[in-house]
């Protein structure tokens, strides 16, 4: 069954799914149909995440881009320029990976450096949502970098990259949670099934980045990648509105 407040805290990012342009069109679609969270692009796909948002003017689902995934090696002038792209584009939020190597150093100054400036290219008219690598890192690394977002005045953190870079667990997200209550947490890495969602949910995420969320809403079944034929196929989605009769 349908769960319009389960959807409407789910993200989806349809370009991480090895789908064509075609695919993705259709995907970005059905999250408009369903008001799910947002939908997250690639910088290639600014003009067709528009495109499609056109299409559903009264749709609640923001849209945002991604900056420098997975392990954020791009400069950080770079990384401004994208931000600034996203701003100029009408994007409603951009998920950041730092530098992971300055952070896996320890370098906080570094990542603190490159953040400032990515805030100043914000100029506070789009949503910064900076990784913590919360899979690979020690929760030492985590703190380090939960501290720096803090003392910008950043307020919605992402646990990871997501796909398949590891599996997020509750307890990461009840520490998360415990020690930086202010933040907005949002969950990527494996979160595929309702029972678990659920659980994130009462361990203080906020909203979940799946590639599942037609599953954990109740809503139709996900794009699923067949690794034997290389081939993936179309999620399909219920039109849950038209079969109540509404």
């Amino acid at each position: 069954m349908y769960d319009r407040e389960v959807a409407a805290r789910l993200i989806s990012s349809p370009f991480t799914s090895n789908l064509d342009n075609a695919l993705i069109e259709r995907e970005l679609a059905d999250g408009f149909r369903a008001g799910i969270r947002a939908q997250i692009c690639a910088p290639g796909q600014l003009e067709l995440i528009r495109r499609v948002k056109e299409r559903f003017p009264d749709s609640k689902t923001r849209i945002g881009m991604v900056v420098s995934y997975p392990y954020g090696g791009m400069t950080t002038r770079v990384k401004c320029e994208l931000v600034r792209q996203a701003r100029e584009a009408g994007m409603d939020e951009v998920d950041i990976a730092p530098n992971v190597t300055a952070a896996a150093s320890q370098d906080y100054a570094d990542v603190e450096e490159e953040m400032c400036r990515i805030i100043e290219a914000a100029r506070g008219e789009i949503r910064l949502v900076p990784m913590l690598w919360m899979v690979k890192f020690s929760f030492e690394t985590v703190d380090g970098l939960c501290r720096v977002y803090k003392r910008l005045g950043i307020d919605s953190v992402k646990t990871s990259a997501g796909i398949h870079f590891g599996e997020m667990l509750v307890e990461h997200i009840e520490w998360l949670h415990r020690n930086y209550p202010e933040f907005c947490i949002e969950v990527a890495g494996r979160t595929r099934q309702r029972e678990k969602a659920e659980a994130m949910f009462r361990a203080g995420a906020s909203f979940i980045h799946t590639g599942s969320w037609r599953k954990l809403s109740g809503i139709g079944t996900d794009p699923a990648f067949d690794g034997a034929t290389k081939e993936c196929s179309a999620g399909k989605f219920t039109n849950y509105l038209q079969e109540a009769g509404k």
